[in-house]
């Protein structure tokens, strides 16, 4: 006998299990357009595009840039195999890491891996953190049995030798310098080399790697994060140089050294290490607008600058807090999952972020948003879509990369930008003023508003 109890019950079940599903179509459509974007991004050598950030741009060269961007991609690829059991993914991931393996030169360095600053090469954390990505694989193929994987495994091992180790280890300070020619330590860039050290040591079985180099550089990071003091604490300053702390604060860098703390945690049992990333992490969620964006800097005296407020690379926040949910941390990031998937528009990309504009002035945004905000950038998608990978059940469906157009400005004149699969072009009241062919390394038309660094 079926009682109104019952009944109840089970339609609430069923209302459930709809949200759910239609939660994980919306995440499946996002990744199955993302993958089709990527590939029209790909050119001679790998993954290119121009690239925004907050430091500089790089609109004039957009070849293939082998930086953290292959660190998104390859660990998403993987888990999209390791979830659906496609071999197709692994074949992109081994794709992406032949692309690694062919730009590498003989110094160890990779082409192109300084993403702001490409076609630089001796990037950080990018490196790295395209050694993670190569270790990540062979770890992948040597547990399915395949064959090759030694060579992913060398390759990352040269570079983290000859760079990390050669040139960035400073031994006075136990951690990993961000220059060679300065006094600089980046605490997010060397939890990225840390991550790197530990998934050398797992894959070796030599403890070396992680007991030398990366728990001392964790310690470092750690000596960096504030204590007990009210609002800030928990937070990790932004660097150390010339001595000198710059007590800044990013939400989106801090989060970029929980994963690494929380190896730190599996490797030694130590509580330290995941609470600091707990804590971390709570510094971060306190800062969440009620549209689910986080503010770009905190600063000391508790003010903030919101600009350009992220959208695509907070991927790398929703990310950490998944992988500290099982050590206890339950905030809800709902608002930031929904602020991520409506940044993605019909070519599959997702755009980078909303305010490039009044990126120091701190008010609101124009009325039209600024070109680099509706950029989709290969090195912030990955973020997007390696986050959105680790939450796909079952196949998914074909994707598709569509023309996009948007009104925009930029440095004060209006303009309009048209990314299809094949070029992005952008024009100024009917006069074409950037032009980039999907596939080649540097942009045909460009005025000089976009040569600025």
């Amino acid at each position: 006998m079926t009682t109104p109890e019952i009944s109840a019950k089970r339609a609430n079940e069923a209302a459930i299990g709809a949200i759910v599903g239609a939660v994980n179509d919306a995440v499946k459509d996002a990744v199955a357009a993302l993958d089709a974007w990527f590939e029209h991004m790909r050119g001679p050598g790998g993954y290119g595009g121009p690239v925004a950030h907050w430091w500089q741009q790089s609109l004039l060269y957009t070849g293939a840039g082998l930086d953290w961007r292959y660190e998104g991609l390859m660990m998403g690829y993987l888990t999209l195999w390791e979830r659906t059991g496609n071999a197709r993914w692994l074949a992109k991931a081994r794709r992406a890491g032949d692309d690694l393996v062919a730009g590498q030169l003989a110094s160890g360095h990779y082409t192109a891996s300084a993403f702001e600053i490409n076609p630089a090469t001796a990037g950080t954390p990018h490196e790295a953190a395209c050694d993670a990505s190569l270790l990540a694989l062979a770890m992948a193929l040597r547990q399915a049995g395949q064959r090759g994987w030694e060579t992913y495994a060398v390759r990352a091992e040269y570079n983290l030798r000859s760079f990390y180790i050669a040139q960035l280890w400073n031994a006075e300070i136990q951690a990993f310098a961000d220059d060679p020619r300065a006094d600089a330590f980046v605490p997010n860039k060397a939890a990225t080399a840390a991550e790197a050290m530990f998934l050398l040591s797992e894959l070796t079985g030599n403890e070396m790697w992680a007991e030398r180099y990366a728990l001392p550089t964790l310690h470092r990071v750690m000596a960096h994060q504030v204590q007990g003091q009210s609002w800030l604490d928990g937070a990790i300053a932004q660097s150390t140089l010339n001595h000198r702390r710059i007590e800044k604060y990013f939400p989106y860098y801090i989060s970029r050294c929980i994963p690494a703390l929380l190896r730190g945690y599996r490797w030694t049992n130590d509580e330290r290490y995941a609470a600091s990333a707990l804590r971390a992490m709570t510094f971060i969620a306190q800062w969440l607008q009620e549209d689910g964006s986080l503010p770009t800097v905190v600063y000391p005296n508790q003010r903030i600058n919101r600009y350009p407020a992220w959208i695509a690379p907070l991927g790398d926040v929703l990310r950490a807090a998944d992988e500290l949910r099982p050590y206890g941390w339950d905030g809800d990031l709902s608002a930031t999952e929904e602020w991520l998937l409506r940044g993605q528009d019909a070519s599959g990309g997702i755009q980078t972020a909303r305010g490039f504009g009044r990126q120091a002035a701190g008010a609101r945004p124009a009325s039209v948003p600024d070109v680099r905000d509706v950029l989709h950038v290969a090195g912030w998608c990955d973020k997007a879509f390696r986050y959105l990978a680790a939450h796909v059940s079952g196949e998914l469906p074909t994707g598709t990369s569509a023309p996009f157009e948007t009104a925009c400005a930029f440095q004060g004149q209006p303009m309009h930008l048209i990314e299809t699969p094949e070029k992005l072009e952008i024009s100024t009241r009917g006069r074409l003023c950037y032009r980039w062919q999907k596939g080649n390394p540097w942009a045909e038309t460009a005025s000089p508003a976009f040569w600025l660094r």
